[in-house]
């Protein structure tokens, strides 16, 4: 079969499983990569805590539910809707202290 541009194209579909989280130890995700990109859709569920805080930057869009996260010394609750960027060297640690999971869109500076 020739390559054609859809068969270079990484796709995760709605109905696929989530999975653990590479890079957030007790959250689920579906994880896309590339050498130049990485798209992370991840489920944050009830009671989730980070372990570590990170230093790495990202950008966010909250599709359900809601998290709070660790910005430095603030602490910022963010909402469905809610999109934002946190640059490189930004220290922040993400928890979920409410009832329902949160589905969180992460693309990750790579």
């Amino acid at each position: 079969m020739a390559e054609t541009n859809l068969t270079k194209v990484h796709i995760s579909r709605g109905d696929e499983k989530a999975t653990p989280d590479k890079a957030s130890t007790g959250a689920l995700s579906r994880w896309l990569e590339t050498d130049k990109q990485r798209l992370r859709v991840v489920t944050y569920p009830t009671g989730y805590e980070a372990d570590h805080v990170c230093y790495d930057g990202h950008s966010f869009y909250i599709t359900e539910g809601s998290i709070k996260m660790e910005v430095g010394e603030e602490v910022v609750e963010w909402k469905e809707g809610d999109a934002f960027i946190i640059p490189d060297d930004v220290p922040h640690r993400v928890f979920n202290p409410f009832a329902s999971d949160a589905k969180v869109i992460v693309v990750d500076n790579v």
